[in-house]
């Protein structure tokens, strides 16, 4: 069920992007926004599909993929709660590069392209903002390409191990949920799903972590940081 446009409205400005605007400029957005709730497995468009709009992540997480001509898939990102996607197709406003699926049951607000762009008319600090949200996560992904290029996959997994920890290195043992299937995760990695858990089996035989399904205990945060600077 949609929610009316007023509850809307007081949901955005909770969200960094739309934070600080004022009211004729959230009225503006929430006239092409909704909430809507969608269910594990279900696309939200395909690699190829017209662009509509964007979309913040309220709970749940969605995968972003795109397809070789081979039919070969590869995870590019997984977007987890109080992330979103999308923004920068809005600009160019033709095709969607990637298929958004949801992983699990997630709520999703969804805002209109036109919407945004109409306010990026009349507002050019929005534009600023609108900026400086795609350039963090240009910022993450040229992170991406170094870390495929330059490391090794043990130090791949390591360093999304740490990474899940907020890169606390003290020392102390520390507990992550894998966010998603392991090969989901290896694909965004880039590695196989039998390099994936290969290197897990590694660091486990060698006592850095302990490995219960989709948990994992990390026992020594400091040599594992170690391990991640070694060429």
């Amino acid at each position: 069920m949609r929610p009316s446009t007023s509850s809307v409205s007081e949901l955005l400005p909770r969200l960094p992007l739309f934070a600080g605007l004022t009211w004729e400029q959230l009225t503006v957005i929430s006239s092409g926004s909704h909430v809507r709730t969608v269910g594990r497995g279900s696309v939200l468009f395909h690699q190829g599909d017209p662009v509509r709009g964007f979309f913040f992540v309220l709970r749940g997480q969605v995968q972003l993929t795109v397809s070789a001509a081979d039919g070969a898939e590869k995870v590019l990102e997984i977007v987890q709660a109080g992330e979103s996607f999308g923004e920068a197709v809005v600009f160019e406003g033709i095709s969607y590069p990637v298929t958004a699926t949801v992983l699990v049951g997630t709520e999703l607000l969804s805002v209109s392209g036109t919407a945004v762009l109409a306010l990026l008319d009349r507002d050019p600090s929005f534009a600023r903002r609108m900026l400086a949200n795609m350039a963090v996560r240009l910022r993450r992904l040229v992170g991406d390409v170094e870390s495929y290029s330059l490391r090794t996959s043990e130090q791949q997994v390591i360093g999304y191990l740490l990474h899940r920890t907020d890169e606390e290195t003290d020392g102390r043992v520390r507990e992550i949920v894998l966010p998603a299937a392991k090969h989901t995760l290896a694909s965004r990695l880039n590695l196989t799903p039998e390099t994936f858990s290969r290197t897990l089996q590694g660091l486990s035989a060698d006592g850095l972590i302990s490995v219960r399904g989709r948990r994992i205990t990390l026992h020594d945060t400091v040599r594992l940081a170690a391990r991640l600077e070694w060429r």
